[in-house]
């Protein structure tokens, strides 16, 4: 089996400094390197110092890629706030939609309270009277786990909030 080809910090970085702000996959795809290899590579040399990493944060419940540049770049004060346009008067980094939610958004720890996933469940079902949802859609709809989503609707048949109408594959609706 051929050794994957090495590829050197100063080739990193040069090409971080042709293209600033760009993602571990986009930087893969121009050294022709994997996407693992690139993003462990860019983490090891962020603890050295040449990078600067800025976390990508969630939107609408979906990870947003981190984004990697020079740390020389961070001295510029536009160069730190992703959504300041750059010199040359281009578009942000990141397109107003995509900006990442905080926690003012998803309140203080991003968690739902005790109870919260069934009522967001019991709303979604009572929207769509008649039709039948596998976890996996319901849980995609609300952009939250299918794990979740599913024990809380084990949790609510059981209790007579939803009932079973398929067991393989599973679907729910709420009772008639």
């Amino acid at each position: 089996m051929a050794r994957p080809q090495q590829i050197s910090t100063e080739t990193i970085t040069a090409a971080l400094a042709a293209r600033p702000e760009v993602t571990a996959a986009e930087l893969a795809g121009v050294l022709g390197i994997g996407q693992s290899t690139a993003a462990k590579r860019l983490a090891a040399l962020e603890v050295t110092g040449p990078i600067r990493r800025t976390p990508g944060g969630r939107v609408a419940g979906v990870r947003v890629a981190d984004r990697w540049s020079l740390a020389s770049a961070a001295s510029d004060p536009a160069a730190s706030d992703p959504t300041a346009p750059d010199d040359a008067g281009l578009e942000p980094a990141l397109p107003e939609t995509a900006q990442p939610e905080t926690a003012a958004t998803e309140g203080s720890s991003g968690r739902l309270a005790r109870g919260e996933l069934g009522s967001l469940v019991r709303e979604y079902l009572g929207a769509r009277p008649g039709d039948n949802f596998g976890p996996s859609a319901i849980g995609k709809a609300l952009g939250r786990s299918q794990g979740a989503v599913s024990n809380s609707l084990v949790t609510m048949a059981a209790r007579g909030e939803v009932e079973l109408v398929g067991d393989r594959p599973r679907r729910y609706r709420l009772p008639r």
